[in-house]
């Protein structure tokens, strides 16, 4: 049997023996006269309600779904039910008890916001979920049914609390028509929640949404308490009643669910960040170790010719300390202890340059660049060290500076001496590591320019806005 199933008909037997209990014998469950529980009650569950609804409101911005929506308004509207319509007029007429205007609109209040609630969570199944954000018109087209039940519950409880008289007897008394009326929709209401509790349970199989499947569960305590309240005499404001008992059941269900989609939240976050650290390990030992390897590979393929010049000696040697570099700062990396910003970009621009280039490092005081996000700080090494290689490989640099200046607009700059050339035929010519600069300096926020002319060398500069 599927958890929606078993978590229905646990809520189920709760709810049908509680209400066959106090049919039976109300004083086993009805404590008469117990203002002070009944506050707390009541308290409990408008606190926890309304965390419930924030919750679904966050699922309501991601999704942009009028499911989402429908349930916020439904769990809302049970969770402050006594506080709109017990509390409210009280404050706001406190001599209307006595003529009965307060009681009336208890009474018919209740009644009809409950048959709205209702009325959401149906909503709430029945809406398809879209497979991306709706478009505005689709949007507002599904807020129609939202507004019309609001506004037919205004006029609905302004025309039933001046003209049709209430009772404090239950269905199970003698109560003539139309006194009645009330406790008949309160059953309405109860096959109401029976009906979104079946129809939420199918959708949450469906999706595999365990938040719904809770929603389901807490509709079925909430359809049992509209019986109970339908079929119990209304007794004393004051009186804890088992349908209060059951509203704060179902309350609590849906808590219970709020729960669990939040560690499942958790656990997404966690997930997602152990892929994001997978991945960026991944590019970083791509765009490091693997070029040096594959570089090194390359030598070892060399003639027998050349691997006896001392050029092929001094170059593979080169890579093999460029490559154990890169080796040690993804072991820094992956052990969270990185070197010092400006040792990491001395060591990286040097391991690649050799002792032959002069190179100067200057990282200014302030720089919130520096040692901020291990992800900005990654790609900026990655850049200088594109950098440096363009400039020692294909610029012949005997000197470079390395300057990362603070200020209401950093910067950073690869200024060297090397022979230079000319931007513009670059463009369009495929050179790879001009394209990965680029695409890197976008992620983090900034914007990459190179300047450079035949004989001037060549400057790199890195413009965060």
């Amino acid at each position: 049997m599927a958890a929606t199933a078993v978590r229905n008909s646990v809520a189920a037997v709760l709810g049908l023996g509680t209400t066959i209990a106090v049919l039976v014998a109300p004083s086993a469950v009805v404590d008469h006269g117990a203002p002070v529980p009944r506050a707390i009650l009541e308290t409990a569950v408008a606190l926890i309600g309304t965390l419930v609804a924030l919750l679904a409101f966050g699922r309501f911005r991601r999704s942009g779904t009028m499911a989402n929506l429908s349930i916020v308004c439904a769990v809302a509207l049970l969770a402050w039910l006594h506080t709109l319509f017990k509390v409210v007029p009280d404050l706001i007429s406190p001599y209307s008890a006595g003529n009965g205007v307060s009681e009336r609109v208890e009474i018919w209040g209740g009644v009809v916001v409950r048959t709205v609630a209702a009325g959401f969570l149906l909503l709430g199944a029945r809406v398809r979920p879209l497979m991306s954000a709706p478009t505005p018109l689709r949007r507002d087209r599904e807020l129609v049914p939202a507004a019309a039940m609001g506004f037919l519950a205004v006029v609905a409880i302004s025309l039933l609390v001046w003209l049709v008289p209430i009772s404090h007897s239950g269905l199970l008394q003698q109560i003539s028509w139309p006194q009645s009326l009330a406790s008949i929709a309160l059953l309405m209401d109860g096959g109401l929640f029976f009906l979104a509790s079946f129809l939420l349970s199918r959708r949450s199989e469906a999706q595999s949404d365990r938040f719904l499947g809770w929603i389901a569960a807490g509709c079925v305590f909430a359809g049992f308490s509209m019986i109970s309240y339908a079929l119990l005499p209304a007794g004393l404001p004051e009186d804890l009643s088992a349908g209060d008992l059951l509203r704060a059941a179902a309350v609590g269900t849906w808590a219970i669910g709020a729960v669990s989609e939040i560690l499942s939240y958790w656990a997404n976050i966690a997930e997602s960040a152990r892929k994001e650290a997978r991945q960026r390990a991944a590019l970083d030992l791509h765009d490091g170790l693997a070029q040096e390897l594959a570089l090194l590979t390359t030598y070892t393929y060399a003639p027998a010719a050349a691997r006896v010049q001392p050029e092929w000696h001094e170059q593979l040697n080169a890579t093999a300390v460029r490559a154990l570099a890169e080796a040690r700062r993804a072991i820094a990396a992956l052990a969270d202890d990185p070197v010092p910003f400006a040792a990491d970009l001395e060591r990286t621009a040097g391991s690649i340059s050799g002792s032959d280039v002069d190179i100067r490092v200057e990282v200014a005081a302030g720089s919130w660049v520096a040692p901020g996000d291990p992800v900005q700080r990654e790609s900026i090494v990655r850049i200088v060290r594109e950098a440096v290689t363009n400039a020692v490989r294909h610029g012949g640099a005997s000197h470079i500076d390395i300057v990362l200046e603070a200020g209401q607009s950093p910067a950073l700059r690869i200024l060297d001496d090397g022979v230079g050339f000319d931007p513009a035929m670059a463009v369009g010519s495929g050179h790879l590591g001009l394209v990965s600069m680029r695409e890197r300096a976008e992620a983090i926020g900034a914007s990459l320019a190179v300047r450079s002319a035949p004989g001037e060398g060549t400057t790199v500069e890195l413009l965060w806005p």
